[in-house]
């Protein structure tokens, strides 16, 4: 799809968002299926266009720019010849708002995280999304250049349900374990090794155990949070 993308595009096409960098469209296509049953994604472009060629049903949270003219990240998937509509569902409006509520009807062999940039909206994205991923599908998060994306990214690499399959410019491209699923609605971030290893045992924050208040002190927040004068 990505050889025909490229003879469609000739270098000079394009979205205010950012087009998703070619190559790692194509990494994409190499390492996902030929075929998927289900695939979402927040953000849409060029990655909506490989989607809908080899997603039965690929669900795109994003905002509906059409009406902003030229530059619609919307309208370029959409006009673009190789897209396939059928296939696509598109849930319009900040994902901030439309994840919290949307009723997920399927599970997704492949999500990707693209969407809103700033912390904290790409950790509410994976929030709302990863109860959702099968076993062995793929979860691309993009932009982790970004600090705020990057340390996410960290965050993934060291957790049971995540392996590392991948990296493609500023995109890692991650696979789900086997492992339990971690309780969305739960705590237990003792039980993360992202914690774990930076919390040793015998420090006063283990296990979440109040801290006395010397080791808040320790912190060395500033004295109007210490409540000193």
């Amino acid at each position: 799809m990505v050889d025909a993308y490229e003879a469609w595009d000739h270098g000079d096409r394009g979205h205010r968002a950012g087009a998703f960098p070619t190559d790692v469209l194509r990494l994409l296509e190499r390492m996902l299926p030929p075929s998927l049953q289900a695939s979402a994604e927040t953000g849409c472009g060029k990655s909506t266009i490989l989607f809908s060629n080899i997603s039965a049903h690929h669900t795109v949270f994003c905002l509906d720019d059409r009406k902003h003219g030229a530059g619609s990240s919307v309208a370029f998937f959409q006009q673009c010849p190789l897209t396939k509509p059928e296939r696509i569902e598109a849930v319009f409006g900040p994902t901030q708002r439309t994840l919290p509520l949307y009723q997920h009807a399927r599970r997704y062999q492949a999500v990707l995280l693209d969407g809103p940039h700033g912390w904290p909206a790409p950790e509410l994205e994976y929030h709302f999304l990863y109860p959702h991923i099968e076993t062995d599908g793929l979860l691309i998060l993009d932009d982790c250049h970004i600090p705020t994306i990057g340390r996410m990214a960290d965050v993934l690499a060291e957790d049971p349900m995540w392996r590392v399959e991948g990296l493609a410019a500023a995109a890692v491209i991650f696979r789900r374990t086997e492992a339990p699923l971690f309780d969305p609605l739960g705590d237990g971030w003792w039980e993360q090794p992202f914690n774990r290893r930076r919390v040793p045992a015998g420090n006063p924050f283990h296990l979440g155990d109040r801290p006395p208040a010397d080791a808040i002190s320790s912190l060395r927040l500033p004295d109007k949070l210490l409540g000193n004068a």
